[in-house]
């Protein structure tokens, strides 16, 4: 891929390779004000549309005359970010001293400028921001001496991170949706939005596959299950690229299974072997690079095997460029390039470090620091002739590639008065209901739910996540939003139907935490009065709903935990509650797996909400009182006990083998907890689904056919209700131990009570049934391959079998 960039660029190159002379101006020279040309910008200023700035040219002969015009100072300010306002740059719109920094020549992007974060909230209404954005980008245009466009760039997990944008459920919620559908709407959204606020690249999705729920950012990522994430970044690329903005995937690579799940500094040494790596860990990149062809890229913290990634010409070149076909640029994580030295030390300086990344394949750098501690040492390396003037032109390529794809070099501005309209408009709002509702799994039911708004007469509300706005707020999403908590939405929801109690009852954790989650002491007296003040406001009430869970402090970015229980007094209000004899139902909402023995034993009614983003309020209160019949299935397992991770799907076989039923005196025996509290893909559902009629065509496939899978779904409850089709598969014999079962299908199907419908999934071999075999070659091997249709992982989750022999 590295060759083909060169080639295309012609001979541009052997121009480039003359040492950078300084630029004169033209004698035609013009003014700002003159260069705004009919369907053109004369960027250079010199009254002459060159190829670079003739929009009917094919891209690549612009950016080869771009680079050959480019002095090295040109083209290394493309290589460098801006944080934005407050994190690094101190001015909100440009001033004369821009003229005394790097970016007097240029920059590649300018990260989360004036988008809310930290509540920093100057200039970051909808319409003054666009407009904002469009003054910076005129300043780049006019005063620079090539007029090379900035790419804005931004996160947007959970809808774009910028103030009052449209707040969706945290991406594990967005997981539980199992709905390809909305997850692509979700990114049309956040697009559009992004889009009409200024941004030209969103940060997003994240396509890092849990492995272990201890780690902090489980709450980011969809889910543990490869094809899961992969089918669902996948729709969230694509629909935030329809909207012209540039998806960036995130962390590139094998960033998800760190040693103990740890976090923060402890990004590094990888936990996974070499071919589970590939076919579990980078499924989900491979997918959504070659089929929604994403225009960033961003390399991680870690390391793998021992090589830092964001160093690593395996990783940053030979698989993304070369076995994925990735053709956009990869910007690193903020201070991924600096810790080469600081923490990994493969380098023995940061210029070392510089050295190692760029020539592994990095393109832009990210961190919280000014863009000239990177560019100056970047300019030294490259005149000492530690990387080639042949690698960056390569790389800055890839940078203006980007930029000349998004339209940034043809129509650079945004209609900044249009803003108002498009961000967080009605239809999105309701998106963020559907998403909410759609992300709520049911996980038991011993017939309390759903209850009856005429018949509860007075309910208590309690737990931490009752009337908490905070965790539906993320550094990775919108900042501030107008938040319905589960407190608010009951509260509507009943109006004067039944009479409505309310007190926290405990905290997400105590004082003590997290040293309590290994020494757990009795509640002090002012825990206890919580806990008491609960009991007693039980006692008066006909029903107690309670809501438990993770705040900021116990989940998210350098989050990480060492168990997996509810943290604080949060289990002992539970059991407090249930000793009064009235009737209690939990609500979770957790950002991770949560290990809730004592609650799934005790409690007749467990629901999980997620941070179900603006709306959570609402959707908990509709599905608490029947309104929303929940269809979520999980998309990460629950274990009993944290000392049984590792414990994600898929797994090989006999990974999860039992230890026997007797003590035995040749090893088996009984000493050991088996079996996950709630399996992968499990969700309950106020109706009953019946699946028959499976059908599989051709019975025997060779690897060039394409294999179709059907069956019929009928609604067979009272209720209209959400089937989750899950298409798990298993190779009955390989080459080398085969997983237990892969998902390689699944479909949200709405039916409504009484109602059947045909489900019908796509197979093919060489994409779907691949593996690395012996010698870590990719290869189809041929066989019987169990087919399994299934409401969740596991034998007990599987409604219809068949099988097929791939010749």
């Amino acid at each position: 891929m590295k060759n083909a960039i060169l080639i295309s660029l012609g001979s541009c190159l052997a121009a480039s390779m003359l040492p950078a002379q300084t630029p004169t101006a033209s004698s035609e020279s013009s003014k700002p004000s003159d260069i705004y040309q009919d369907g053109w910008i004369d960027r250079n200023k010199n009254g002459v549309k060159d190829p670079y700035e003739n929009p009917e040219l094919p891209i690549d002969e612009r950016i080869a005359d771009l680079l050959e015009q480019m002095t090295m100072d040109e083209k290394t300010a493309q290589m460098g970010t801006i944080y934005g306002y407050k994190r690094v740059l101190m001015d909100v719109r440009p001033t004369e001293k821009w003229k005394n920094e790097v970016w007097k020549d240029g920059i590649g992007n300018i990260d989360e400028h004036a988008n809310g974060v930290r509540g920093v909230m100057e200039m970051t209404g909808h319409e003054e921001h666009a407009e904002l954005l469009n003054e910076i980008q005129r300043w780049f245009i006019e005063e620079t001496r090539l007029g090379v466009p900035v790419d804005f760039t931004n996160e947007g997990i959970r809808g774009v991170c910028h103030s009052w944008a449209s707040n969706f459920p945290t991406q594990l919620g967005i997981g539980a949706t199992w709905d390809k559908e909305l997850v692509r709407r979700i990114g049309e959204i956040t697009g559009k939005e992004g889009k009409a606020l200024g941004y030209s690249n969103i940060y997003s999705p994240i396509l890092d596959v849990v492995r272990d729920p201890r780690w902090g950012r489980t709450i980011e990522c969809y889910g543990e299950e490869p094809y899961l994430v992969g089918e669902l970044g996948k729709q969230q690329a694509l629909g935030l690229q329809s909207q012209g903005v540039a998806s960036t995937v995130k962390h590139f690579a094998t960033y998800s299974s760190p040693s103990g799940g740890r976090d923060s500094k402890a990004r590094t040494d990888t936990q996974i072997p070499y071919r589970d790596m590939h076919e579990i860990l980078m499924h989900p990149f491979e997918k959504v690079i070659k089929e929604a062809k994403p225009k960033g890229a961003m390399s991680s913290y870690n390391t793998y095997d021992g090589i830092p990634v964001t160093g690593s010409p395996y990783f940053l070149t030979d698989l993304l460029r070369g076995e994925y076909g990735f053709n956009g640029y990869v910007v690193s994580d903020s201070g991924a390039v600096s810790r080469l030295h600081e923490q990994h030390k493969t380098a023995d300086s940061f210029e070392t470090a510089i050295v190692q990344a760029v020539n592994a394949g990095l393109n832009v750098r990210t961190n919280f620091k000014p863009t000239k501690d990177f560019v100056i040492p970047l300019r030294k390396v490259i005149a000492e002739g530690r990387i080639s003037e042949e690698t960056i032109n390569s790389r800055v390529a890839d940078v203006l590639r980007v930029k000349f794809e998004l339209g940034l070099f043809d129509e650079p501005f945004v209609d900044a008065k249009a803003a108002p309209s498009i961000v967080h408009q009605p239809s999105h709002e309701a998106t963020t209901l559907e998403a909410a509702r759609k992300a709520m799994v049911l996980l038991k039911n011993d017939g309390i739910l759903p209850l009856d708004p005429e018949k509860v007469g007075t309910v208590l509300v309690t737990g931490p996540g009752a009337d908490d706005v905070k965790p539906m707020l993320s550094r990775y999403g919108p900042g501030s939003s107008n938040v319905i908590t589960p407190l608010a939405g009951i509260k509507t929801y009943l109006g004067d139907k039944a009479k409505v109690l309310h007190t926290e009852g405990a905290y997400y954790h105590d004082k003590r935490f997290p040293t309590s989650d290994i020494m757990p002491e009795p509640p002090n007296a002012e825990d206890q009065a919580k806990i008491d003040k609960a009991v007693e406001m039980a006692e008066q009430s006909d029903v107690v709903i309670v809501f438990l869970g993770d705040n900021d402090d116990t989940v998210g970015e350098s989050r990480s935990r060492t168990d997996l229980d509810l943290p604080g007094y949060q289990n002992l209000l539970v059991q407090e509650l249930v000793k009064t004899g009235k009737p209690v139902v939990a609500v979770l909402m957790p950002g991770r797996a949560i290990s809730i023995n004592w609650i799934q034993e005790k409690v007749p009614g467990i629901l999980v909400s997620w941070h179900g983003g603006e709306k959570a309020g609402q959707a908990v209160a509709e599905t608490l009182f029947g309104a929303n019949n929940p269809g979520g299935k999980l998309p990460i397992t629950f274990p009993k006990t944290v000392g049984q991770i590792p414990l994600a799907v898929p797994h090989r076989n006999g990974a999860w083998g039992t230890q026997g039923k007797s003590h035995d005196p040749n090893g088996w025996g009984t000493s050991r907890v088996l079996d996950p509290l709630y399996m992968f893909g499990y969700g309950l559902s106020y109706t009953t689904f019946e699946y028959k009629d499976l059908k599989i065509e051709p019975a025997e496939p060779t690897e060039d056919d394409e294999i179709t899978i059907t069956c019929n779904v009928t609604n067979t409850g009272d209720r209209d209700g959400d089937s989750v089709v899950q298409l798990y598969i298993k190779d009955v014999v390989g080459s080398v131990t085969p997983f237990a079962q892969v998902l390689r299908g699944f479909e949200r199907i709405p039916l409504k009570a009484g109602e059947s419908k045909e489900v019908s999934f796509k197979l093919q071999p060489k994409r779907d049934l691949k593996m690395l075999d012996i010698d870590k070659k990719w290869i189809v091997e041929p066989g019987v391959f169990e087919v399994m249709i299934s409401e969740a992982y596991g034998k007990d989750g599987v409604k219809q079998k068949g099988s097929f022999t791939l010749r």
